[in-house]
Order: structure tokens, then C-alpha cells, then sequence
């Protein structure tokens, strides 16, 4: 379990770098470009970069917490068999979607291998490579699950799971407050 920790850890630190660098780039440029009259060449560039891989970084690390948007309000309202197959319908689509996700990123990788951004050089197969980490993150995670619901490992718990939305937390906070006057 250390190593899973330290890994993460690793990941958490490289998307804070990641936006940090981002930020300073954006902010810089457009202080330059106003204030100066002049800028950072590659910012765009590697901002662009950055942000996708922050998005798929940032995707894996939500899907890990199970904090993804998630219908828990329908789902709760089923037994447990209900709520046993929705969380294996959900598993087993995200999974589906995962692979297809990584057979597009590595077939756009290997196209986009030799073609290189204008400014910095970078192979643009450097973008698509972040959709093929995620994508595999994510796919581990989706084969853990499933792994763990078809043995019985899963407690009922787990079978919901998911965020809903801050409008629905919101409503169901004030409806609580309404009953208790």
C-alpha cells in the first residue's frame, strides 16, 4: 500500500506543478503582452499541454475517490440487487469507453509521433499520450471494481457511489431544514 500511496502522491504533486506552471505561463504572457508589448513564444503551447494533461490527471484522481457525477439519488432508491447491477453496468460501460479511449490516443500518438508543435518542437503524440495515461488509470480502476464486485468483495456500501450534483445537495439540505420547523 505504500507504493500505491507514494504513486499517487507522485501524480498529486505533478498536476500542482503542472498548474502552477500553467498559471504563471498564462499570467505572464498576459502581463507581457499588455504591460510590455511583448510575450512568452511557447506559452499557448505548452499551456495546452498542460491542460490536457491536467484534465486527465485530474479525471483519474476524481474517478479514484469515486467523486465523478453519479444518479445516487435513482440508484438509492433500488435494493440491493438494483443497485448491484447498476454499479456493473457502469463499471463495465466506463471500462468500454476507457478502451476505446486508449486505442484512440495510442493510434493518434503513433500518427502524431513525427509531427511536431510549431513553436516548442514537442511531438504532438505528447498530448495523446495523457488521454492513453488516463484512459490505462482509469481502466485499472474500472477492472479493480469489477474484479471486486463479481467476487463479493464489493460491500453494499460501494455499490453507490459517485457525487451528485450542488444543486441537488443544496435542495436536499434546505428540504431538510424545511422539515425540521
Amino acid at each position: 500500500m505504500k507504493l500505491r500511496a507514494l504513486l499517487l502522491r507522485i501524480t498529486e504533486d505533478l498536476l500542482i506543478a503542472g498548474f502552477v506552471v500553467m498559471i504563471a505561463m498564462v499570467f505572464g504572457n498576459v502581463v507581457l503582452r499588455y504591460g510590455f508589448n511583448s510575450g512568452i513564444i511557447m506559452s499557448e503551447e505548452v499551456s495546452r499541454m498542460v491542460f490536457v494533461w491536467l484534465t486527465f490527471g485530474g479525471a483519474f484522481l476524481v474517478a479514484k475517490d469515486g467523486q465523478h457525477l453519479g444518479m445516487t439519488t435513482v440508484v438509492n432508491m433500488l435494493g440491493r440487487n438494483g443497485r448491484w447491477w447498476c454499479r456493473l453496468a457502469v463499471e463495465a460501460l466506463s471500462l468500454l469507453c476507457m478502451v476505446l479511449l486508449i486505442i484512440g490516443c495510442w493510434q493518434q500518438a503513433v500518427i502524431n509521433l513525427d509531427n511536431h508543435a510549431p513553436v516548442t518542437g514537442v511531438p504532438v503524440a505528447v498530448t495523446y499520450f495523457a488521454g492513453l495515461a488516463g484512459g490505462l488509470g482509469i481502466a485499472a480502476l474500472n477492472l479493480i471494481a469489477l474484479a471486486r464486485l463479481l467476487t463479493g468483495r464489493m460491500p453494499d456500501a460501494e455499490l453507490v457511489f459517485g457525487a451528485e450534483s450542488e444543486e441537488l445537495t443544496a435542495f436536499e439540505a434546505h428540504q431538510a431544514e424545511e422539515k425540521q420547523r
